[in-house]
């Protein structure tokens, strides 16, 4: 059963701009240690990089929607990638805390499913959250 699905497109020149401004204050308020770690061992696309990351963060909250996404903190909603490349989402936090709640109201546990894509001017991410039993 699906729980719920989010989407979002965002132009990269946006965070650009943004980076160009903020850097280290915005990066540092809206991204994760993990995706940090890996924007420092990265020479190119670090904008499509982080686009992407923000887009995906957009795309949980609207996944989870305004009256039940209040729980969620971006920095603690990050996009990795396993072995292969798939990403996926990585939860830590209040927003963790906040999942496992929702979970134990729901009797179910919530499952992820991410995909991202982008151009050379945009990005999208789109985000399902799956109803799925407890193991």
């Amino acid at each position: 059963m699906i729980f719920g699905i989010g989407t979002d497109i965002l132009e990269i020149k946006r965070i650009s701009k943004i980076i160009n401004n903020y850097e280290k204050n915005f990066i540092d308020r809206i991204y994760g240690s993990n995706e940090i770690s890996i924007i420092k061992n990265k020479k190119h696309n670090i904008d499509h990089f982080l686009s992407k990351r923000f887009a995906a963060k957009e795309a949980v909250w609207k996944a989870f929607n305004p009256k039940r996404g209040v729980g969620l903190i971006f920095k603690e909603i990050e996009t990795l990638n396993d072995e292969n490349g798939k990403p996926f989402l990585f939860f830590s936090g209040k927003t963790k805390r906040y999942i496992k709640e929702i979970e134990k109201e729901l009797s179910a546990k919530l499952k992820f499913d991410i995909s991202l894509s982008d151009e050379r001017k945009y990005v999208v991410a789109f985000v399902v959250i799956s109803l799925a039993p407890f193991d």
